[in-house]
């Protein structure tokens, strides 16, 4: 049976697939957990959630229970929207129980906007205690989740994170530079939304361009690019979770013909998508992430 490819998440070591599994809606599926183990049986090692996705660490922590080896095989990581030392590690505790695990991989600041830039950095913010965390062992490495250019930028230049997580697909590519800077810099870049985010395949297929722009050539634009190290498009069921690895095993990284193309098509959705008579978006089959 093939396997997922596997790629290094920066200076962390970690050899995770280039496949992870995004778990913020996870809980809200009746078949969340067998999706889950789905996922792991089918060999996918990264699974990402954070406190603020009801029910989803809960979910998890039942589903690695069930697996041989109690989930030492597969690597989490969760992230919290505390702001101070105290908080971070409130939700750090709240984390690591629900999950029931004696420490986590990658714990991140999530959603770090420009005004909690300062906050989250100074003497008893949430990086400090986050930094006291590893020292006791529950967690092995901080990241940071951000759709702030700026704040990323400042995150990957800090030198203070093992990880980031940004949205990058081919409707946005405006961090792709900072994809390449943390690479640089050995920072495991985590992709979210690799498939547009919710509803992008209705809106797609209402728009005549599901036949371009489909899960296939959308996974296959990001994994393209080899400076990243995880893509966590978003899963609640086993069929999407199936679809998804039967595209990772198989799929051909683009030429730049072909990312150039699909760029051009990606911009011509966007172009009419934006008219004022643009049809309703969302429909079934929408990729979560």
């Amino acid at each position: 049976m093939p396997k997922l490819r596997l790629r290094r998440l920066g200076r962390t070591g970690l050899l995770v697939t280039e496949l992870g599994f995004g778990a913020a809606n996870v809980a809200t599926a009746p078949e969340g957990e067998e999706a889950l183990l789905r996922a792991f049986a089918l060999g996918l090692n990264f699974v990402e959630t954070g406190r603020v996705y009801r029910g989803s660490e809960y979910m998890i922590g039942g589903a690695l229970s069930q697996l041989p080896d109690r989930g030492a095989s597969v690597h989490v990581a969760s992230k919290t929207m505390g702001r101070s030392r105290d908080a971070a590690l409130r939700d750090l505790e709240r984390s690591l129980e629900h999950l029931a695990l004696p420490k986590v991989d990658i714990y991140q600041l999530v959603d770090v906007r420009r005004h909690d830039w300062e906050q989250v950095m100074a003497p008893g913010g949430a990086l400090g205690g986050l930094r006291e965390a590893q020292e006791r062992g529950l967690v092995r490495y901080v990241g940071i989740s951000s759709h702030s250019h700026q704040v990323l930028r400042q995150a990957i230049e800090s030198g203070e994170f093992d990880t980031v997580q940004l949205r990058y697909n081919v409707f946005n590519l405006r961090d792709e530079e900072l994809i390449h800077l943390a690479h640089r810099k050995g920072i495991g870049v985590i992709v979210m939304k690799p498939l547009g985010g919710f509803g992008m395949a209705g809106a797609l297929k209402a728009f005549g361009y599901w036949d371009r722009l489909n899960a296939k050539t959308l996974l296959c634009y990001v994994l393209s690019n080899r400076h990243l190290s995880v893509a966590i498009p978003g899963m609640r069921f086993p069929w999407e979770v199936e679809e998804n690895v039967a595209l990772a095993l198989t799929y051909k990284v683009m030429t730049p013909s072909e990312k150039a193309r699909l760029r051009e098509d990606a911009e011509a959705y966007l172009a009419e998508s934006a008219a004022p008579t643009a049809p309703a978006s969302g429909g079934p089959g929408s990729p979560s992430a």
